[in-house]
C-alpha cells in the first residue's frame, strides 16, 4: 500500500519535469547541436507510400526527408539561394524533415547547402524543379496599341520582369512594357495592331510554346461593323452601330440591349437581332469565310456592361435567301429546323458581366442545336449568319424573369 502511494506521488512529478523540460527546449529555439560535418546518404519524399523513391529533385513547396549521419550538426539548409525553415522537432541524428521553400530563387545552382554551427558547408546535388510557364488563354485578342493585354495561365514566375520574355510572332515585347506578373496572370502593353502572331512566354524555367490563338488575328473576318456594313432586313439598325471612344475596341461595335428576356422561354422585349447576309456584305455566293467549317471556330469580342441572366445568344449559319428562318424554325432539319450554336455564359453562375472586352470562341462543330436544345445535323451552308438573344424553347436557358443586359459585340470572324 505504501509503495502505491509513493508511485502516485512520483509519477506526476516525473510528468511535470518532462513537460517543463520540453517547454524549455521549445522556448529556447535550439536543439542539441553536434560537432563535425553531416553526411548525406539520400533524399526521399516524406510520404510512406513514396519512401522507396530516391530523389534527385522535387518541386517547390514539397515535403522531403534527408537521410544521413550526424544531421544534428546542421544549423541551416539552403536550396539554391533560398533558406529553408528548420523545425527542431524534425531533426535527428539520421533524419531531417524539411519543406522545400516556395519562394523563387534568383540564383539556380541545383544544390542544397547544409551549414554547420562552425559555418562549414556540405553541398548535395538536388534540383528544385520549377515548372515551365503555361499559357491557357488570351483574355482579348484584339487589344489596341498601348492598352493592357492580359494572359491567363500558370507559373509566370520570375524575380523581376527582366527574366520574362514575351513574343508576339517574332516581335519581342520590351521589358518596360511588361505591366505586372503573378503566378496565374501576366499583363503587358499591346504593340501596334500590325504586330500579330501567336504568343510565347519564356522564363528561366522554360517556355509556354506558341499559343494556338493568334494575337491581332485578322483571318476570316466576317464583319467589324465598320463603314459599309449592311444589316440584313435592316437588323441591326444604324443606331445600334456605335463607336463611343470610351467603349470602343477597334472602331465600330454593335450594342445589344433590350427589356426583360427569358420569361418562360419566350423573348419579351427589344433585343437586337443581327443579320449578316453575304450578298449584302461583299460575299454574293459561297461561304462568309474561306476555311473549312468542319475544322473552324467562330470568334468575336464581347463586353457585357449590364448583368445578363436569361436567354442564350444564338448563332446560325445558313444559305443566302433564307432570311430569318434561323429564329423561327425550331424542330428537326426535315421540318425546317436550323442548327445553331449557343453562348450561355451566365448558366453556371446565374449572372454574367465582363471586366472589359473579352474574346469568345465557339467551334462550328458545336453549331448543332435546334430551338429546343436538341442536337440535329450541322448546317451545310455558311453564306449568311444570324445572331440574337432569343430562347425558342430550351427550359435550361430560361434564366431569370427579369433581365436587361447591355452587350457590346465586335470583330465577328471564323478562323481555321
Amino acid at each position: 500500500m505504501k509503495n502505491n502511494k509513493i508511485k502516485k506521488i512520483i509519477l506526476p512529478i516525473i510528468l511535470i519535469l518532462l513537460v517543463v523540460a520540453g517547454c524549455e527546449r521549445e522556448q529556447s529555439g535550439k536543439y542539441e547541436m553536434t560537432t563535425g560535418k553531416p553526411t548525406i546518404s539520400y533524399i526521399r519524399y516524406q510520404s510512406k507510400d513514396s519512401e522507396e523513391q530516391l530523389l534527385e529533385g522535387a518541386f517547390m513547396n514539397e515535403n522531403i526527408v534527408i537521410i544521413g549521419e550526424n544531421l544534428t550538426s546542421i544549423q541551416e539548409v539552403w536550396f539554391n539561394n533560398i533558406k529553408a525553415l528548420l523545425n527542431i522537432n524534425m531533426v535527428t541524428k539520421n533524419t531531417l524533415f524539411v519543406n522545400i521553400p516556395k519562394d523563387l530563387p534568383s540564383v539556380k545552382t541545383n544544390k542544397i547547402y547544409f551549414v554547420t554551427q562552425s559555418k562549414d558547408t556540405v553541398t548535395y546535388d538536388f534540383e528544385v524543379k520549377i515548372p515551365a510557364p503555361i499559357l491557357s488563354r488570351i483574355k482579348n485578342e484584339q487589344v489596341p496599341q498601348g492598352d493592357d493585354v492580359v494572359l491567363y495561365g500558370d507559373y509566370f514566375l520570375a524575380t523581376d520582369a527582366s527574366f520574362i520574355k514575351i513574343f508576339v510572332g517574332d516581335y519581342e515585347i520590351p521589358t518596360g512594357d511588361i505591366v505586372s506578373f503573378e503566378k496565374n496572370e501576366l499583363v503587358f502593353k499591346a504593340p501596334s495592331i500590325d504586330v500579330k502572331g501567336p504568343i510565347e512566354v519564356r522564363t528561366l524555367y522554360g517556355s509556354t510554346g506558341l499559343s494556338r490563338d493568334i494575337f491581332h488575328d485578322d483571318r476570316g473576318l466576317i464583319t467589324g461593323f465598320e463603314e459599309g456594313f449592311v444589316g440584313g432586313w435592316g437588323r441591326p439598325d444604324d443606331s445600334k452601330i456605335q463607336n463611343d471612344p470610351a467603349l470602343s475596341i477597334t472602331g465600330n461595335y454593335v450594342r445589344i440591349e433590350g427589356n426583360t428576356i427569358g420569361i418562360d422561354g419566350a423573348w419579351v422585349g427589344g433585343s437586337v437581332i443581327i443579320n449578316i447576309w453575304g450578298e449584302d456584305n461583299g460575299v454574293p455566293t459561297g461561304n462568309l469565310f474561306p476555311s473549312n467549317p468542319a475544322t473552324s471556330t467562330l470568334k468575336f469580342e464581347v463586353n457585357v456592361l449590364e448583368p445578363w441572366s436569361a436567354g442564350p445568344m444564338i448563332f446560325a449559319f445558313f444559305k443566302q435567301g433564307q432570311a430569318e428562318n434561323y429564329l423561327w424554325a425550331d424542330g428537326s432539319v426535315d421540318g425546317g429546323g436550323m442548327p445553331r450554336g449557343a453562348w450561355v455564359p451566365w448558366l453556371s453562375s446565374g449572372s454574367f458581366v465582363t471586366d472589359g472586352w473579352e474574346t469568345v470562341s465557339i467551334p462550328l462543330s458545336e453549331f448543332k442545336y435546334n430551338g429546343y436544345g436538341t442536337e440535329i445535323p450541322l448546317s451545310v451552308d455558311y453564306g449568311a449568319l444570324g445572331i440574337a438573344i432569343h430562347n425558342r424553347g430550351n427550359n435550361n436557358w430560361i434564366g431569370t424573369a427579369e433581365c436587361t443586359p447591355v452587350i457590346l459585340l465586335d470583330n465577328i470572324r471564323v478562323i481555321p
